[in-house]
């Protein structure tokens, strides 16, 4: 992969704050974490606009933005029309502000003033709670497969669209996810990912093995091939994929050798 294709990977990031000086140190510091700043907005409506034409992946907005929106009500349209996994930037005297602020369900809050320490915990919350809510299916009403998880590469977080996973492999206490393009190690075992997956585009089909059941490209005996790779399929689990196989118009019994 490319220097421009990993950069294309890079967690986009938007900035809502009417400040211009935080606004600029958090673009900063952003950079310096390797996220992309996509645009700083300064208000509820710049914020909107920027969405539509440089699509973020995260959005930093202040709550006390000046104007007709101020945080609080941006981030509700946030809610309702974009989905977009958001932080919110406030004052340490903001209390009751911050009351009003949690029932829209932040993804991590940032207080003024900040340090850089403060800037990296919150984004790697932020994308723990995100990945949670894809990989569960929940809070959302819309079609959560076409999202993206977001999947820590060393000290730098990555994006990773979930259409383009094409199955999750155990490597010993970790797992590893196999794009079209690329790997990425989690820093967790493959029994905690099923744990907790209820995306129906993810099935386990081997204690080593989960799929995306959008990328098989055959079924071979008793495995499935996706990109070349044969995926073995275990006894415990072949009914269950020769029925989901069936409902796709695609059955082979895979309990035939």
């Amino acid at each position: 992969m490319t220097t421009t294709e990993e950069a294309t990977n890079n967690i986009k990031v938007l900035i809502v704050e009417d400040e211009a000086l935080i606004a600029e140190d958090l673009s900063d510091s952003l950079t310096d974490f390797g996220f992309t700043v996509t645009d700083i907005a300064a208000s509820g409506e710049a914020c909107f606009e920027s969405i539509n034409s440089k699509a973020p992946d995260i959005v930093i907005m202040d709550i006390n933005l000046q104007g007709k929106l101020d945080g609080i009500e941006t981030a509700k349209i946030l809610n309702q029309i974009h989905r977009l996994p958001f932080i919110f930037l406030t004052s340490n005297s903001d209390t009751n502000t911050v009351s009003r602020a949690i029932p829209l369900n932040p993804h991590a809050f940032i207080s003024k003033p900040y340090n850089k320490n403060d800037l990296k915990i919150a984004i790697e919350l932020a994308c723990q709670k995100h990945n949670s809510r894809i990989i569960n299916n929940a809070s959302y009403d819309i079609d959560v497969i076409n999202h993206s998880m977001f999947v820590l590469e060393g000290s730098v977080y990555k994006r990773v669209d979930v259409p383009t996973v094409l199955y999750i492999e155990a490597k010993g206490s970790y797992c590893e996810i196999v794009t079209c393009g690329k790997s990425y190690t989690l820093s967790y075992n493959l029994n905690h990912f099923v744990t907790h997956v209820k995306n129906p585009v993810f099935k386990r089909v081997h204690r080593s093995f989960i799929i995306n059941v959008n990328k098989v490209e055959a079924i071979d005996n008793n495995s499935l091939i996706i990109n070349t790779t044969h995926i073995p399929v275990s006894k415990q689990h072949q009914k269950e994929v020769s029925e989901m196989f069936l409902k796709l118009g695609a059955f082979v019994d895979l309990r035939k050798t």
